[in-house]
């Protein structure tokens, strides 16, 4: 009978997903460079501003790749929720701008103690 071994560490992502993430990133940025400097009146500078954009996007994808599969332990659950709707809320009223830089953070601090409270 064969035996399966289990590693304690969780398994990283592929690693072929990660250089495809960072091969994209320089493709747009030399796509954006390349439209800045011969692309031609308002074409040019929005190709440019928008492969410049999705490369640095993917950028960053690449240098948080290793902990996308690790949560934050310092956040809470909430928070993520939280940041959702005030965008939702944000989207529909911007006018509730101030209030909600204000609410937001109330909100995640009570969601923390809340979860440190229930812990003990």
């Amino acid at each position: 009978m064969a035996r399966i071994e289990r590693s304690s560490e969780p398994k990283s992502p592929p690693s072929e997903r990660r250089l495809m993430a960072l091969v994209l990133a320089i493709i747009m940025l030399i796509a954006s460079l390349l439209a800045w400097w011969f692309g031609s009146g308002s074409t040019g500078e929005f190709v440019a501003a928008a492969c410049g954009r999705i490369g640095l996007v993917m950028g960053a994808l690449w240098l948080a790749w290793p902990s996308l599969k690790r949560p934050a332990k310092w956040l809470p659950a909430s928070a993520p929720v939280i940041g959702v709707i005030a965008l939702v809320v944000l989207a529909a009223q911007p006018k509730l701008i101030f209030p909600a830089i204000l609410i937001v953070p109330a909100l995640i601090t009570v969601s923390a103690l809340a979860r440190a409270f229930r812990r003990k």
